[in-house]
């Protein structure tokens, strides 16, 4: 199955993992990975964990980045059918970071010139 087609599928019954299905497995798949995601993919997964109601009171607390990591796991089985073995463990390690760390991302550089 292509990303495409499952990204489709998905949106019919949940947009919003969809959409953190679409940007982890572009992340997972580019063929030369920054080491983290980007600010745009933590945050469409911490929009599908909030909208799966998986922050509790919204703390860090130890409780509520387990339930984090279980419901990151939505997204590794939605992209079972588009991703290998190996892209699949990298994807939830991955998930595993950001429900532990919610900005857990590759801060943006400024490109700019002072005088």
């Amino acid at each position: 199955m292509r990303k495409e087609e499952l990204i489709k599928q998905l949106q019919a019954r949940d947009s919003l993992l969809a959409n953190a299905v679409s940007h982890m497995v572009t992340y997972v798949q580019d063929h030369y990975p920054s080491t983290f995601p980007s600010k745009e993919q933590t945050e469409a997964v911490n929009n599908y964990l909030r909208s799966a109601h998986a922050d509790g009171d919204g703390s860090m607390s130890e409780r509520n980045c387990e339930h984090r990591r279980i419901a990151s796991q939505n997204i590794t089985i939605a992209a079972i059918r588009v991703l290998d073995s190996q892209q699949l463990d990298r994807l939830q390690n991955v998930l595993n970071n950001i429900a532990y760390d919610k900005e857990y991302y590759m801060p943006e550089r400024g490109y700019c010139i002072h005088r």
